[in-house]
């Protein structure tokens, strides 16, 4: 008989047809019958110590496992029977004598926070912190807890908490063996043991104390599958994305490409990267890594250096003639104008043309990159490997129109009538000026033009020797570096901003700029603000300063005040400024502004007050970074498709599931490699690169230094006893009583949108229904004290989970 041929068997009089290699659990699972188990779990193989799940077979004298049952053809089962009941009932008693239960049966469990007990129950008796939130008492209601079971004794187990995430409670364990059967099946680590063969409720003392000495690697998968608190997280539980992929502005999926380097598929962490990310040469230099801040890595010792994976990746891939994109066809006829060809326009392009939409780009000077190709500094990163990412991007069918000025050689009026939708992407390339005495001195000059005269390889001329930057972001550190590189033999950097790091008032610069400044040679004077610019002669001879005592106020507005204290005056004969950026709205000027001097936006959409034109990037968020422009620009993508009729679901990517094992003990006990960068003496003749790259050996052991805390993500969902709901329809509406009570609402995939209490439960249900079509379950309590009701579910839910209940599944269980 073929593996895969079906058969036919009947389960509570209900025909099911199933694989020959399925058990009786899996095929009723599978046909929405619901069997009791605390053992079994889907992605496992089936263990059988509990014995919850045993059933009737037609002609069998004793019941049998439904987990470890094999299906077969004609095959009669009961799963619910008086005998079936009280036998359920004994396991469960027996289960739950050794673990805390004085809450499952206590008359006043509904509504109740745990703490603190109306009954005076002692603690050590109580149910754990998953009350309301726990498989356990799922379980025990649906079955139901003999009346005669013992009280629960202490036992004054060991609680471990000295593991990096996870808190272990021996007191609360029940023996069932998902933690071992999850980390010997799944992760293929066995760092928690071997079952007992033949199956039975373990015991734990077979648990190691220390948890990486017996290799566990804390992908907390045991954390998952405990159906009790036994294990329990020191973080918050990971819901839709990792805490890196969150963090990430273009939310790239980091654990994937991370996975794929280590085993040593570059091309193919590329591809990975690129579905949210179009720059993965760029930002692998240039990203200031958001990720890193949140990599749990650093629980351990310190968060994977994803930043210069990325850069590793991307340079094979550059280094070893990546074949070109396929050209792409567009499928719609709805045109869609770029303006701006910098990271956010260029990635808002290259998603509207994945969904189908001919796409132009407007770009104002003569070449394409905006900041990432005119102002960063070589030793950052070249024009030449900017334009690899840029270039790639164009390869797939996009046009790009440069010296195309909106308000000189077009208006934003005609490009309104040619094309559906426009997306302003302009950013922030203009200098912020500072109205200080003698800033209208020959040898004063901006940030940004400053910039790119050194990028176009120009020297200013009559630069000097002593130069003094004003300003305390990344573009005032790169100005400061740039001078020392053209030959300056001081530099000396001016701000309001404290040096000290650790303060609300410290400089915008990124740490690691500020400390390479300091490398190369810069002084860095904080706390002080340019009072006015000195000068003899007709010759700039340097600035007059005041003492800056604080910067933002309490909301952290921008806010500085200066006391009366006169600061230093600093000699020099050269001055950037660098005290901010701005955008010139030529053009544009019939797009309503915020206070701030960027375009408003709608807060979901991205549409501005002119409908049809959308606004992002630096333009809308002020200066920010390339990662976070890019995240910008798909977002718009998808808000463009969504405004000229699109689906939502044409913007969804499909879910690559990846193998659930992991690596060695021995690669995951590495430390994070250094990144190695040129010494100050050789980076100040020149542009060069400053960070050296890593080589696919250094790249392939910190890869596999990820925790891959995605991977818990992909598990399967452990079936529930069923949640009485009602489908949202009017017929079931109309049997609802007119009186007082509280309600709860359901999505499609019984995911909890409302609870709320009412006066009138059909009234307000019938409302509900003619103004949402989101609501597809329903269920009601009648309550004459609704709103005690309500606060009293509300309550319980906030105390167990710290918020208010938002939709989702986490909330199935409460009600």
């Amino acid at each position: 008989m073929n593996a895969q041929q079906s058969i036919k068997i009947c389960i509570d009089s209900k025909e099911v047809e199933c694989q020959v290699d399925q058990t009786v659990l899996d095929a009723a699972l599978n046909a929405g019958i619901y069997i009791p188990t605390l053992c079994y779990h889907p992605d496992m193989p089936n263990f059988g110590a509990c014995g919850l799940c045993a059933v009737e077979i037609e002609g069998d004298d004793e019941p049998s496992l439904a987990c470890i049952t094999p299906a077969k053809q004609g095959m009669v089962v009961n799963t619910s029977s008086s005998d079936l009941k009280h036998m359920r009932q004994e396991k469960l008693a027996q289960i739950i004598t050794n673990h805390p239960h004085a809450c499952l049966v206590c008359a006043e469990r509904e509504g109740c926070a745990r703490e603190p007990c109306s009954l005076n129950v002692p603690m050590a008796e109580r149910c754990c912190e998953k009350f309301g939130d726990c498989e356990v008492q799922r379980v025990a209601a649906y079955i139901g807890i003999p009346e005669d079971t013992p009280r629960y004794k202490p036992r004054g187990l060991p609680v471990f908490e000295d593991n990096p995430f996870i808190v272990r409670d021996y007191n609360l364990c029940i023996g069932c063996g998902r933690c071992v059967g999850a980390c010997t099946s799944i992760r293929g680590i066995k760092a928690l043991g071997d079952l007992p063969d033949p199956p039975e409720l373990i015991d734990h003392s077979m648990f190691p104390e220390k948890l990486i000495d017996r290799g566990c690697q804390f992908c907390r998968l045991c954390i998952e599958v405990c159906p009790t608190g036994s294990f329990l997280d020191r973080i918050e539980k990971i819901k839709d994305l990792t805490p890196c992929q969150e963090n990430c502005p273009a939310h790239v999926d980091i654990p994937r490409y991370l996975r794929q380097i280590a085993e040593g598929k570059f091309k193919e962490a590329i591809d990975s990267i690129r579905e949210r990310n179009p720059f993965p040469t760029i930002c692998g230099r240039v990203c200031h890594h958001p990720c890193e801040e949140e990599c749990l890595r650093s629980e351990i010792d310190n968060p994977v250096a994803i930043r210069p994976l990325k850069r590793l990746a991307s340079d094979y891939v550059m280094m070893n003639e990546e074949k070109s994109p396929e050209v792409i066809k567009p499928t719609r006829k709805e045109r869609v104008a770029i303006v701006g060809a910098g990271p956010s326009g260029l990635t808002c392009a290259l998603e509207l043309l994945k969904m189908g939409y001919p796409v132009t780009i407007f770009e104002a000077s003569d070449k394409l990159g905006g900041m990432m190709t005119s102002c960063m500094p070589d030793y950052r990163i070249s024009e030449k490997v900017a334009m690899y990412d840029i270039d790639w991007i164009l390869a797939h069918g996009i046009e790009g129109r440069k010296n195309t000025r909106i308000g000189r050689d077009t208006t934003l009026e005609k490009l309104r009538n040619e094309y559906k939708a426009v997306y302003i992407a302009i950013g922030s390339q203009d200098p912020a000026k500072l109205n200080i005495e003698g800033s209208e001195m020959n040898g004063v000059l901006y940030g940004l033009p400053f910039l790119r005269e050194v990028k176009a390889g120009k020297k200013p001329k009559d630069f000097g020797k002593r130069i003094i930057i004003i300003g305390g972001g990344n573009v005032a550190i790169d100005c400061a570096k740039s001078s020392l590189r053209l030959g300056a033999k001081e530099v000396h950097l001016v701000c309001l901003e404290t040096r000290n790091l650790s303060s609300k008032d410290r400089m915008p610069a990124h740490d690691w700029e500020i400390e390479e400044a300091e490398e190369d040679g810069v002084s860095i004077h904080g706390s002080l603000g340019a009072k006015r610019i000195l000068g003899e002669k007709g010759r700039l001879t340097g600035i007059e300063t005041i003492v800056c005592t604080s910067v933002y106020d309490k909301d952290g507005g921008f806010v500085p005040k200066f006391s009366d204290k006169k600061g230093p005056s600093i000699q020099g004969d050269t001055i950037i400024i660098a005290v901010g950026q701005q955008s010139d709205f030529t053009g544009f000027e019939d797009l309503e502004l915020t206070p701030w001097g960027t375009i408003k936006t709608d807060e979901t959409t991205l549409e501005t007050n002119i409908p049809g034109v959308f606004a992002g990037g630096d333009v809308v968020q002020g200066p920010a970074s390339v990662v976070e422009a890019v995240g910008m620009g798909s977002r718009a993508a998808v808000q463009i498709h969504l405004y000229l009729g699109g689906l939502e679901e044409d913007t969804v990517s499909p879910i690559q599931k990846p193998s659930p094992r992991i690596s060695s003990q021995e690669d995951f006990l590495k430390k994070r490699i250094d990144i190695q960068k040129i010494v100050v003496n050789e980076r100040l003749l020149g542009f060069t690169e400053v960070e050296l790259p890593l080589n696919n050996g250094e790249g392939i052991g910190e890869a596999v230094r990820c925790l891959q805390c995605d991977l818990c993500l992909y598990l399967s969902k452990v079936p529930q006893p069923p949640v009485d709901m009602l489908p949202f329809k009017a017929e079931k509406i109309n049997a609802v009583p007119e009186g007082a009570g509280v309600y709860t609402l359901y999505d499609e995939d019984k995911n909890v949108i409302e609870i709320k209490g009412t006066a009138n439960l059909r009234q307000i249900l019938k409302e509900k229904l003619e103004s949402s079509d989101k609501i597809k379950f329903f269920k009601f309590e009648e309550d004459p004290m609704y709103s005690k009701r309500e606060s009293e579910l509300l309550q319980q839910y906030t105390q167990q989970h710290g918020e208010m209940p938002s939709g989702g599944d986490e909330l199935d269980d409460l009600f």
